[in-house]
């Protein structure tokens, strides 16, 4: 099933977030988008710290087991 596109409002969009709008046609075409965007791509590895996250999830599960010991036994510890 074809389909056509509305290029218009595909030209508006990529106006609108500052992008670009590219047309590929055949095969051919859409290689030379692919080497031209290729040239435009810059992966960039970062370093993320978790350690904060996991201290986050043990302070929860301690206050979760807490809150249950309260429920089970019906007293504060």
């Amino acid at each position: 099933m074809r389909v056509r596109l509305d290029e218009d409002t595909l030209k508006r969009i990529s106006n609108l977030t500052h992008g670009e709008y590219f047309h590929a046609g055949s095969g051919a075409d859409l290689k030379t988008v692919y080497e031209a965007l290729k040239s435009r791509l810059v992966l960039e590895r970062k370093e993320t710290e978790v350690t904060a996250l996991f201290a986050d999830l043990a302070a929860s599960f301690m206050l979760l087991a807490a809150a249950l010991s309260v429920w089970w036994f019906g007293r504060v510890a």
